[in-house]
């Protein structure tokens, strides 16, 4: 294959076949165009071309695809004949690094490797970034990195090493979390909080204009993930469900825990809005969800969570009854607006408190563990209700699909997580196949 020659040949990669008729970098097809196209020439005849969106073959720039993101990745040698590389979101980015680092060069001044931000800026710069994801995601990927911040946040990013993000592990599973009484300098934190700081900290990295990530070197040694899944998730037997229902009944937020007991997460029931609710028909209809965010000291309303979550629950047939009470619930809120006045917030919810606010997330769900101890039933975690109407579902013989339909799962995501041995039917069958002919062998 034909290869461009000369002093400079930039990003060196091959030339295409049809160099001549698409761009060398982007493969995008040129025709007959030549405006802002340029040629890549071997000695004094053009073998190939490149688009004006792309980099000249004689820059030390490429282009990168990452499924639909596109980036520039630039490389220059420093006084020492060292590799520094940097990414950019556009072309003109990139050919201003490198204008600038040559200028180092030149000057006899060794590159810095990195852009000199430190984590803590390096991590805000990624959170602007993430564009891509729901405002309430940012908001958590934000909280879990606030335990690492706090140990490493003033170190510049450049000076990090996988030696650092391994002793940030054991610190953080140590003493990352809170401090308390029973833990003055600050709780241990769980592998799962551990682990979503590592997440965080690996894609804010992947920013940098570093040559390896530490976080995601192959040394650093990550907490253990441990999933309860199947028969050890916790939950209720059927006959605690009805005792709850019955004794939730006589709570003023009684057609809340019915929406609860129906398998809205606790995003859906306090997201809900009366424009979602219809009455005549007994049905609630999920199109967004509120969720806790900086440890539960704000919340955010924010799309679902999932396309599968945005579902329509017939809520008077699987608790009779729950109609009336919601028609209740709507009759007491009017009063609360009457008497509040001008400081009532009209914001529609169907759960709010006396001057029309939604309460906070956790509130909620320590109103939920007083509910159950008055119950008298085990007392679980409000997510856990959720479990426990999967596997009474599966008990009455109701499909996967439709179980997961119900509750806004994915079938792969139910089935991984209420019926994660459902392939032993396969195997067994398998087995048998096997098992047939290896006996017609030993008989024969």
């Amino acid at each position: 294959m034909k290869e461009p020659t000369g002093s400079r040949a930039g990003n060196r990669q091959r030339l295409p076949e049809d160099a001549l008729k698409v761009c060398a970098s982007c493969q995008r097809v040129r025709g007959s165009r030549r405006t802002g196209w340029e040629p890549i020439t071997h000695g004094q005849h053009v073998v190939g071309w490149t688009c004006p969106e792309c980099p000249r073959h004689d820059e030390p720039i490429r282009r990168e695809v990452r499924g639909e993101r596109v980036r520039f990745v630039a490389v220059v040698r420093d006084v020492n004949r060292r590799q520094v590389k940097a990414r950019r979101d556009s072309l003109a980015e990139a050919r201003g690094w490198v204008a600038e680092r040559r200028a180092e060069v030149e000057a006899g001044r060794e590159v810095e490797r990195g852009s000199g931000e430190t984590v803590a800026q390096l991590c805000d710069r990624w959170l602007v970034s993430r564009a891509d994801v729901r405002a309430v995601t940012v908001e958590s990927y934000r909280y879990a990195l606030a335990p690492a911040l706090r140990h490493i946040g003033d170190r510049k990013a450049a000076t990090v090493t996988a030696a650092d993000v391994q002793r940030l592990v054991a610190w953080l599973s140590a003493s990352g979390g809170k401090s308390s009484k029973a833990h003055p300098v600050g709780r241990p934190l769980g592998p799962r909080a551990v682990r979503l700081a590592l997440i965080g900290l690996a894609q804010a990295f992947d920013l940098a204009d570093l040559p390896v990530n530490p976080v995601r070197h192959k040394s650093v040694r990550r907490p253990r993930k441990v999933e309860r899944v199947g028969a050890d998730l916790e939950h209720w037997q059927p006959d605690a469900v009805i005792r709850f229902r019955d004794h939730a009944d006589t709570d003023p937020l009684a057609a809340a825990w019915r929406l609860t007991l129906c398998g809205l997460t606790r995003a859906d029931v306090l997201g809900l809005r009366w424009s979602d609710v219809d009455l005549d028909a007994g049905t609630v209809t999920v199109r967004r969800g509120r969720v806790a965010v900086l440890g539960g000291r704000e919340s955010v309303t924010d799309e679902p969570k999932s396309p599968q979550r945005r579902r329509t629950v017939p809520v008077e047939v699987i608790h009779p009854g729950t109609v009336a009470l919601l028609r209740a619930l709507r009759a007491r809120q009017a009063q609360s607006r009457l008497i509040a006045g001008a400081a009532w917030h009209d914001s529609g919810l169907v759960v709010v408190d006396e001057l029309g606010r939604g309460p906070r997330p956790e509130v909620y769900s320590d109103r939920f563990r007083r509910l159950c101890r008055a119950a008298g039933v085990p007392v679980i975690r409000l997510h856990s209700v959720r479990h426990s109407l999967a596997f009474w579902l599966h008990s009455l013989g109701v499909t996967p699909a439709d179980a997961a339909a119900l509750l806004g799962h994915t079938v792969e995501v139910h089935l991984s997580t209420y019926l994660p041995e459902s392939g032993n039917a396969g195997v067994a069958r398998a087995a048998a196949a096997l098992g047939q002919v290896t006996a017609r062998a030993v008989a024969e």
